[in-house]
């Protein structure tokens, strides 16, 4: 029998234990920029990857560099729920093989700030897209943390920051998608139809084809998707979306990869 929370940990070992350099941006509540800065978020592990150091670097300028560092393992990180990260013990990580992923809070509560950070991993790119709300459950902010394990500048990502006003996502797209559950367990791949608009839904259209579709406020009592997809090029695009349920407990992250209909 497989152990899920092996395949789980390898998942993340196999496909983000490298040196992202990026470009780090938040966004206010209606898409203003907040701040912009470079960064490094450095992954090594031991011979066989049980155990993994991470830096974390903020580069706000030549001379003001912040810097944040974790130690964890195997046998105490890699739970039946998610993986657990020492900066935060109220969220897990899952992952698929692909690398695509999310850290997401495990469960909305009242009075609380609520997060998630969504992943998207395509050659020697990693993206993700960070949500967060206040404690009264508002849209507090957004961010766009763009990586390149190559080097800085990238010569995939743009230097762009301001939002766009729209972005034409609707192609004839066919897609499958595969679900990761809360306890791990991984789905067969099924067909899919892209959807994109939701009600209450606020949408951002970020630089290098980025999006997200997200509620404008979460509630305990309310089930809920937060959406991120990726126009990787005109032919391809990726989707991650985060489901809650009415309690307010994480459900799945699903991952829908599209491409053109021949």
């Amino acid at each position: 029998m497989v152990d899920l929370k092996e395949k789980n940990w390898k998942n993340f070992t196999d496909q983000h234990l490298y040196d992202w350099y990026g470009i780090w941006t938040r966004y206010t509540p209606t898409g203003g920029i907040q701040e912009s800065f470079r960064s490094l978020r450095h992954f090594e592990g031991n011979a066989d990857k049980t155990e993994i150091y991470q830096l974390n670097q903020y580069i706000y300028a030549e001379d003001d560099v912040k810097e944040q560092r974790w130690n964890f393992n195997e046998r105490e990180n890699s739970l039946f729920d998610g993986m657990f990260h020492p900066q935060a013990e109220f969220m897990r990580g899952y992952f698929f093989p692909s690398g695509h992923s999310i850290w997401a809070t495990t469960q909305l509560k009242s009075e609380t700030y609520f997060a998630m950070e969504l992943f998207f991993r395509y050659q020697s790119l990693r993206h993700s897209v960070g949500i967060v709300y206040d404690d009264q459950g508002n849209l507090f902010r957004t961010a766009n943390i763009r990586e390149d394990s190559t080097a800085y500048p990238s010569s995939y990502w743009s230097t762009d920051l301001e939002q766009l006003s729209q972005r034409n996502l609707e192609k004839n797209w066919t897609g499958t998608s595969i679900t990761i559950t809360s306890d791990l367990e991984i789905s067969e791949p099924i067909s899919t139809q892209f959807r994109w608009d939701r009600e209450g839904h606020q949408l951002f259209y970020l630089p290098d084809g980025v999006s997200i579709s997200c509620p404008e406020k979460v509630t305990v009592g309310t089930s809920f998707d937060c959406v991120v997809n990726w126009l990787i090029n005109d032919n391809e695009m990726h989707q991650l979306i985060s489901s809650y349920d009415a309690t307010g407990k994480f459900q799945s992250l699903t991952f829908e990869k599209y491409g053109l209909k021949q």
